[in-house]
């Protein structure tokens, strides 16, 4: 069952890729059907963290949209998998989950060596693969399979909740960038929307591929609240302090963009997401710990929001890549300045948060 799952787990998110380019195909027939399904197929290679060649074009960047329906199908098939173990089956949720990530992987082994370019963006390829096992792993995991969990000690299961909770923090922080962008620049949006001429069927496929790079385009806007910024290309970055910009492709969503030229002072407000995630970080990794004096409390903190800071700049690591040669390779979050940012405002402000708890816990019970 679980190599079934795999197999047509692949299946799907690969007709749901090819879907949608043959429907903008249909809307506009720039090309012959077999190109809009080789287009559909390098936009399923994608998905799965593998570098393609679009014409001549070599791209890298991954549509984690894409990757997360990919996951969700995964997850679903693996659970269903898990329902037909008999009571008498001596099986594992790991390895229900490694079988259905493994059947699933084999197509695409066999698109990426036919397609596509597996050398340019291993890394990438790997993160997708850590996503799908996780996904069959929560999937697998849901149901009891007779065997007890393992005892963990509640403090040491509320640091992973720590963590993805200054994730989440940032995420949302990337959507209020976003949609500010999008609400005070519309009219270019609407311009560079009608420039394309999609039509009906073409307006849904050009946002169906969009929504794709929903994830990537939250990542970036977030890097851009922790003051990093992002770049388009060798040469230029947007960030709260200053905008460059160079040629951008004529993408509806990138009409969010800020115009170059320093950055408006209220832009500096988003500074603040930052702080709250380290914040955050800390308040959920210490509220299930017991009591701790207040320099264990800070540092504490602190660690935590450095590990916070760390695993963001691994997202945004994911969330990078490239969309051509020259002027369009290397683009996403800057990694170095991120790393640097996020681990110091989300570390001081574990920091000072692990602080305040400690001296309020102090207080209580001198009191």
């Amino acid at each position: 069952m679980a190599v079934l799952g795999g197999a047509a787990a692949a299946l799907a998110s690969w007709v749901l890729c090819a879907g949608v380019t043959v429907f903008g195909w249909l809307a506009a027939e720039p090309g012959s059907l077999g190109g809009a399904l080789q287009l559909g197929t390098s936009l399923w290679l994608l998905s799965n963290g593998v570098g393609v060649l679009v014409g001549t074009i070599p791209v890298t960047l991954v549509p984690w949209g894409a990757t997360v329906v990919i996951a969700f199908m995964i997850s679903r098939f693996a659970a269903a998998s898990t329902r037909q173990v008999r009571p008498d089956q001596k099986t594992s949720p790991g390895l229900i989950s490694v079988v259905t990530v493994a059947a699933y992987q084999l197509p695409v082994l066999v698109g990426a060596v036919l397609w596509g370019e597996p050398w340019r963006a291993q890394g990438r390829w790997a993160a997708a693969i850590g996503v799908y096992l996780l996904a069959a792993w929560w999937g697998s995991s849901r149901r009891a399979l007779g065997a007890e969990r393992p005892k963990v000690r509640r403090w040491t299961r509320a640091i992973p909740r720590a963590v993805l909770t200054a994730q989440l923090v940032m995420l949302v922080a990337g959507a209020g960038v976003l949609v500010t962008g999008l609400w005070m620049n519309m009219q270019r949006v609407e311009a560079l929307h009608q420039a394309l001429h999609p039509g009906v069927a073409g307006g849904i496929a050009l946002l169906l591929i969009q929504l794709a790079f929903a994830p990537n385009a939250l990542i970036w806007s977030g890097s851009y609240a922790l003051g990093s910024g992002f770049s388009l290309g060798a040469g230029s970055v947007v960030a709260p302090a200053a905008t460059q910009l160079g040629m951008v492709p004529g993408i509806p969503l990138l009409g969010a963009l800020p115009s170059s030229g320093p950055g408006d002072l209220a832009q500096l407000w988003w500074l603040v997401a930052g702080a709250v995630a380290g914040a955050a970080t800390c308040w959920v990794a210490l509220g299930s710990r017991p009591a701790l004096r207040f320099d264990q409390a800070s540092l504490a903190g602190g660690a935590c929001g450095l590990l916070a800071g760390a695993v963001f700049a691994g997202l945004a690591w994911a969330a990078s890549g490239d969309l051509g040669t020259l002027r369009l390779a290397g683009i996403g979050p800057r990694l170095f300045p991120l790393l640097v940012m996020a681990g110091t405002t989300m570390g001081l402000a574990g920091l000072v948060t692990g602080l305040a708890l400690g001296l309020i816990s102090r207080s209580s019970r001198i009191a």
